[in-house]
């Protein structure tokens, strides 16, 4: 996959570092230890235009970070229906004291003002990829001549989906985003509202396992939580369990519409021991919470104005 530039400058407030990086014309703010998406499809690059950031204490305080977001206007009626793009914020992390928040709302608010920039970067940057994906298939299926270079591109890509026949057909079902209000609910109901250990250690939004252990408890850790819900996307992109999520999305899509997060609840029997049980929990979830609003929220190329940090 070809990787986007990468330029940054460097803005300094309080205890953070701030760097403000391109990366396929996607601006971003990377908190200290975090890294930027990488491996999105080049495009124009914007303008910097007055940045906002976050200060270290902002970060490590869930209470401060809620301030925060509400300063720069981040707020999840409006981006959820689609009135204000959600700024390209990426946390490392979770703030550790996400529990200690007086009341349930705030924390369920925090949490998903912190996830949703991270599902939106990961969907963006596979949208890209099947957008050059299917103007691949057309030309294939048109008798067109496919180049070297996008020839090894597919291969590539069919590699890391795992297909290994270079079947197309299975390569386009694959290449497909995740609706925002399924990759929310299930981070929500995973990770207790992003309060539990797993993610307080390592990062691990979803409960993933490893077959060589990395500790002890054999959970994967993550070095960001971008790299967990990118895992997870791929998860639902590549295992055999999920081959009916599979079916079900490209036959929506065959419809002409976008994949839809409720629908495709119905096919997650195979995500936990719990079976029917955990299918119902995730849709009540979405339900409650109104997720499905969010699928139609907008990733931002910019931050929303400079925000003062606080004291």
């Amino acid at each position: 996959m070809t990787a986007g530039s990468i330029g940054s400058r460097i803005l300094t407030a309080v205890s953070l570092i701030a760097v403000l990086g391109a990366v396929g014309g996607l601006y971003t703010t990377v908190l200290k230890g975090a890294r930027p998406p990488v491996r999105v499809a080049q495009r124009a690059q914007p303008s910097v235009a007055e940045t906002a950031y976050l200060s270290g204490a902002d970060v490590a305080s869930a209470a401060r970070l809620d301030q925060a977001f509400q300063r720069m206007g981040y707020r999840l009626d409006t981006v959820g229906d689609g009135l204000t793009d959600v700024p390209p914020l990426f946390l490392a992390q979770v703030p550790g004291d996400l529990d200690d928040l007086p009341d349930i709302d705030t924390k369920k608010t925090v949490f998903l003002r912190v996830m949703l920039p991270l599902v939106l970067a990961v969907d963006e940057e596979i949208a890209n990829d099947r957008a050059r994906l299917l103007e691949l298939a057309a030309r294939q299926a048109s008798h067109q001549p496919v180049g070297a270079d996008d020839q090894s591109w597919l291969d590539a890509l069919a590699k890391r989906y795992e297909v290994e026949d270079g079947n197309l057909k299975t390569l386009v079902s694959r290449v497909d985003v995740v609706p925002p209000s399924l990759a929310l609910a299930q981070s929500a109901e995973e990770s207790g509202w992003g309060t539990s250990k797993l993610v307080r250690r390592s990062r691990n939004l979803f409960g993933h396992t490893v077959e060589v252990t990395h500790d002890e408890t054999g959970m994967r850790n993550f070095g960001t939580l971008y790299e967990a819900v990118r895992a997870y996307v791929h998860n639902l992109n590549t295992h055999k369990a999920y081959d009916e999520l599979r079916r079900a999305r490209a036959t929506t899509r065959a419809r002409g519409q976008a994949p839809d997060g409720h629908a495709l609840v119905a096919a997650l029997h195979g995500y936990s021991e719990r079976g029917d049980a955990y299918v119902s929990t995730i849709r009540s979830l979405m339900r409650r919470n109104d997720l499905v609003r969010f699928d139609r929220a907008r990733l931002g190329r910019a931050l929303p104005g400079r925000m003062a940090s606080a004291s």
